[in-house]
């Protein structure tokens, strides 16, 4: 019997968090025991002193996704690696379909792929790579690009430098 015919609410997507490092055996085991599971993967270039390889990572590590109905949840926090369901105040939040499908469509296209966190215009933001790495500003979009915002506050002017969109942080 399915998962579907044993539950009376609809499935939903879940985001599932897991143990680092443990995503791909926690989805193996969850699609072996015939649910539907969604574990997005970014192929990424590592480099070691005598070669340089290809592997699927995780692109949201520490993350994976289920569809399921929460009417059986004890079959998902139970395999091992899952340590339990993304959500608010200890209940689980389902995502919506089109999230889901929009990163199986931006997966399905074989362009390279981020994971990066939400930032907002005008956030406090720091960059954490390249030339700029350590310096702190305020994200602006200027002309549809991101560009690093620093006030001169005495002068009473700021300065703004173009940035790679994964190239800042949130700065608390």
């Amino acid at each position: 019997m399915s998962q579907n015919e044993l539950s009376h609410n609809p499935p939903n997507w879940y985001a599932l968090r897991v143990r680092p490092n443990a995503e791909k055996a926690a989805a193996e085991t969850l699609r072996l025991a015939g649910l539907e599971e969604f574990l997005p993967l970014a192929r990424t270039r590592r480099n070691w002193s005598d070669r340089v390889k290809l592997l699927d990572i995780p692109l949201f590590p520490g993350y994976l996704f289920c569809r399921v109905s929460l009417d059986i949840p004890y079959r998902i926090v139970d395999t091992p690696g899952v340590l339990g369901f993304v959500g608010f105040h200890g209940t689980p939040e389902p995502i919506p379909v089109a999230e889901i499908d929009a990163v199986k469509r931006m997966l399905d296209a074989r362009r390279r792929l981020r994971c990066m966190a939400l930032l907002r215009e005008g956030q406090r933001v720091e960059v954490r790579d390249g030339p700029l790495a350590g310096l702190q500003g305020v994200l602006a979009r200027i002309k549809n690009e991101n560009h690093l915002v620093v006030h001169l506050h005495l002068l009473q002017r700021s300065v703004a430098v173009e940035l790679e969109g994964d190239a800042v942080i949130p700065y608390a």
